[in-house]
């Protein structure tokens, strides 16, 4: 499965930020994720897209947490080190914040980032999201608790950036 390879190859530079690589060791589990991400999409409590460049599978981002009733949810995203800096996520994540909005009647999103993480929170910043704070040791990576940084938008405040 194209999906573990990826993982599998970038696994040390990916585990940096992710807790869930070290839980991916298979190609069954990453089986297992896309069969309950496609049951979550089912039930409208999860979306998750594939990123892919040059025709590659390149990572993925995702809605997450969708809560209908208070129409939130939140953009999980990451991306294979060898296609860093080309603006693939900035990209995804604005296409998904416009598709969240205006299709899926959502009303407010978050982005939360390890606040170490600067290359994942410049794309909330570049977006126009707003730092609403620091949650304190609020994520637990390599069984060491994290401060996260939280980004959020509302659909009243949300303006595609232009074309360039």
């Amino acid at each position: 499965m194209e999906m573990f390879t990826i993982i599998d190859a970038d696994r040390e530079r990916l585990r940096e930020w992710l807790s869930w690589v070290d839980a991916t060791h298979s190609v069954a589990d990453t089986r297992r994720y896309a069969q309950f991400a496609e049951r979550q999409f089912q039930q409208r409590s999860l979306f998750d897209y594939a990123i892919r460049y040059e025709g590659a599978l390149a990572g993925s981002i995702g809605l997450h947490n969708v809560d209908w009733s208070l129409r939130t949810a939140h953009i999980g995203y990451w991306l294979r080190p060898s296609v860093r800096g080309h603006g693939l996520v900035t990209r995804a994540a604005c296409a998904i914040t416009t598709r969240a909005f205006e299709h899926l009647g959502l009303h407010r999103l978050e982005i939360r980032c390890v606040t170490e993480n600067t290359q994942s929170r410049a794309v909330p910043e570049r977006l126009g999201y707003r730092l609403e704070g620091i949650l304190s040791e609020a994520y637990v990576l390599h069984g060491r608790f994290r401060d996260i940084a939280l980004y959020a938008i509302t659909a009243t405040l949300w303006e595609p950036p232009a074309a360039s």
